[in-house]
């Protein structure tokens, strides 16, 4: 094992009586965290932590930040993309950018958006409003006017104004379902299973969605990069909280040149080991996610081991009523009884809900209870582009393979029957 500078506290021993957790026995102890923040849905942000984090963002920009992060996420953009790179190279650099940002207010925490929950209509998402993270492109220049990023002037590549070009002429095409991401999660036995399972899907597509700078190697140009990492984070996160005996320290497959991986590599652009941020609350990864706190009850629960016994909420309750072959072969946790939340991606935020942000303002606004009317088929998703595929140096066949997988699934779940709520 090499031996790093960053390495800090506890003996090996310490971690085990202190978490129940076994890490590798050669895996390097790191302190934990004396504060954790968390990383929130960007939906419940108030107004006051918007306003911080646009502010900082903003200043970051003028400051060249956000054309560094571009060009750092250019150099490696093949050799982070396909592999089982992919997780820990994105876990620190959207921490890294997260530092950043807390450097010009220590109160800022990196949001997330959870995007399947707008799958059937993306363009008409909240998210996506003037005053939140912009909209498409201006007709013939594609630069955006509104949002976080309106009016950019970036540098890398080029001088050019930060562009969007959504596809489908602007209504993007549907994405991948919150009712998909479930399935990936619970039926990803192995890490390699998940990177494969959500970089193939949810991952390109929103990429490829959002075009413009987001659909190049210097995609950290986009605002959206930031929250959209944050939240295939979030997946991976949640994929090992549901059994950190297990999967806290689960690393495998291979790397872009077909080696196997090892905690002891170093994450590219970087000289500190992949096993540096493979547990959330230690070391430098002092954050969790909202969806973990709720499961665990705070984020202290990430020193500890605890069992979610948190009753699902109606969405996913209705999901759990599917017929027992579909819950066998999609969902092997609800097949087996669990109740665990966390392997659930079945949200109570519901399309077209406004930001909290906005509700604080009007105090107008009350979530409706889902119903029948609120619930529909699922759309069949769009698929990842022959030239995405070619520029991020991808498996054609394994990318065709997933998204027939993916095809099956939603012909699977409407022909029994299964209205998503998520269709408004």
């Amino acid at each position: 094992m090499k031996s790093f500078a960053l390495v800090l506290g506890l003996a090996i021993a310490g971690i085990q009586q202190v978490s129940g957790l076994t890490p590798p026995s050669d895996a390097t102890s790191y302190t934990a965290c004396a504060s954790i923040e968390v990383r929130k849905e960007l939906r419940s942000l108030s107004s006051a932590e918007w306003s911080a984090y646009e502010s900082a963002v903003n200043q970051s920009q003028k400051d060249k930040w956000v054309d560094w992060f571009g060009f750092l996420h250019t150099k490696v953009a093949i050799t982070a993309h396909g592999n089982s790179n992919f997780f820990p190279f994105h876990r620190k650099f959207t921490r890294d950018y997260e530092k950043v940002l807390q450097s010009y207010d220590s109160s800022v925490v990196l949001p997330y958006w959870n995007e399947p929950v707008d799958y059937q209509n993306p363009s008409t998402s909240t998210v996506l409003g003037a005053g939140y993270l912009g909209s498409n492109g201006a007709s013939g220049t594609n630069c955006v006017t509104d949002g976080i990023g309106g009016n950019w002037q970036l540098v890398y590549p080029d001088d050019h104004c930060f562009q969007r070009e959504f596809t489908g002429n602007g209504d993007i095409p549907a994405w991948y379902s919150p009712e998909y991401i479930t399935s990936v999660i619970q039926s990803s036995t192995t890490y390699a299973d998940l990177r494969a399972g959500i970089e193939n899907s949810i991952h390109g597509i929103i990429h490829l969605s959002m075009g413009g700078d987001m659909n190049t190697m210097y995609s950290p140009m986009d605002p959206v990069f930031w929250l959209h990492h944050a939240n295939c984070d979030r997946y991976w996160a949640q994929w090992q909280a549901i059994s950190p005996d297990d999967r806290t320290y689960m690393y495998d497959g291979n790397d872009i040149d077909g080696k196997p991986v090892s905690l002891d590599d170093d994450i590219l652009l970087s000289n500190v080991p992949v096993v540096s941020v493979m547990r959330l609350g230690y070391g430098d990864m002092c954050y969790t996610y909202d969806t973990i706190q709720e499961a665990n009850g705070n984020a202290s629960a990430l020193s500890k081991r605890q069992k979610c016994t948190k009753r699902p909420n109606s969405q996913t309750q209705a999901m759990m009523q599917l017929p027992a072959d579909l819950l066998a072969k999609y969902y092997p946790s609800f097949a087996k009884g669990s109740n665990n939340i966390l392997e659930s991606e079945m949200p109570s935020i519901l399309p077209g809900q406004p930001m909290a942000a906005d509700i604080e303002a009007t105090a107008a606004y009350v979530q409706p209870k889902p119903n029948e009317d609120m619930r529909g088929k699922m759309p069949i998703f769009s698929t990842q582009t022959d030239n995405w595929i070619k520029m991020m140096g991808y498996n054609a066949t394994e990318i065709r393979e997933l998204e027939q997988n993916a095809v099956e699934f939603v012909n699977a779940l409407n022909n029994a029957g299964y209205l998503s709520p998520y269709s408004h």
